[in-house]
C-alpha cells in the first residue's frame, strides 16, 4: 500500500473527528520521511501542505514513536492555546510512517473557565448564612441575639414589640428558621407565642 492509499485509509475518521468538533479541530498529517506537512484538514494554524513538519518538538527519536503521544499544548499563531495529541501511522513493516496530529483551540473554554469562576466566585470571607447555624444552633442562637441587642444599646428583656419584630427579620435573614424547632425557641428567648413568630414570618415573606 503507497502512501497516499495509507491515509486514504484514515480519511473518513479524520473527517468524523473534525467534523464533530468543528470549527475548533484541526487535523494534521505529517510525513515522517520526508519531514513535511502531507494534507491538513480544518486549517486554523494557517500552515500549508509542504511546510516542515515539527516533529523535534516530540522530543522522541521516530523508531520510539508511541502510537499515541500523551496530549500537549501548543500556542497558536493568534495566541490561543491548542491542545494537540498525535497518533503514529505504521506501514506494513511496523515502522513509523506518518504523524496524524489532531489540534485543538481550547481558547473557547478557557474564555468559559473564566467566566464561570467570576460567575461563581464570593467574596472571600464570605459566609453561607445556613451554615453558620448548622452546629449547635442554639448556642448561635443566643450570641446572634446578645450581639444584636448590644450593638443596638438594648436590653433583650426590655424590647418592645416593635424591636422583637426587627430581630426576627434579622434572624430570619441569616436563615435561622429553616432549623427544626428554631421558631420555638426564639419565641421562649423572646416570650412571644409561636404563633406571633409564625405570623410575622409570614408577612415578612409575603412583602420580599
Amino acid at each position: 500500500m503507497n502512501s497516499k492509499e495509507l491515509i486514504k485509509t484514515y480519511e473518513p475518521v479524520i473527517n468524523g473527528v473534525v467534523e464533530l468538533f468543528a470549527p475548533f479541530v484541526e487535523c494534521a498529517i505529517h510525513d515522517i520521511e520526508k519531514g513535511k506537512i502531507t494534507a491538513i484538514y480544518n486549517n486554523i494554524s494557517k500552515r500549508k501542505i509542504g511546510d516542515p513538519s515539527p516533529l523535534a518538538e516530540l522530543n522522541t527519536p521516530v523508531d520510539k514513536f508511541p502510537d499515541v503521544f500523551d496530549p500537549y499544548y501548543e500556542t497558536n499563531w493568534n495566541g490561543h492555546k491548542i491542545k494537540c495529541t498525535s497518533i503514529t501511522i505504521r506501514d506494513e513493516y511496523k515502522k513509523p510512517a506518518f504523524i496524524i496530529c489532531f489540534n485543538f483551540d481550547t481558547s473557547v473554554f478557557q474564555d468559559m473557565q473564566i467566566n464561570l469562576k467570576t460567575f461563581l466566585d464570593v467574596k472571600k470571607g464570605t459566609d453561607n448564612p445556613v451554615e453558620l447555624f448548622k452546629e449547635e444552633w442554639r448556642q448561635r442562637i443566643d450570641r446572634f441575639i446578645s450581639e444584636y441587642v448590644a450593638n443596638k444599646k438594648l436590653i433583650l428583656s426590655d424590647l418592645t414589640r416593635e424591636e422583637k419584630k426587627e430581630l426576627i427579620d434579622e434572624l430570619s435573614r441569616h436563615g435561622v428558621f429553616f432549623y427544626k424547632n428554631a421558631s420555638s425557641y426564639i419565641a421562649s428567648k423572646l416570650k412571644l407565642s409561636r404563633a406571633t413568630i409564625y405570623n410575622h414570618l409570614k408577612v415578612l415573606r409575603a412583602n420580599e
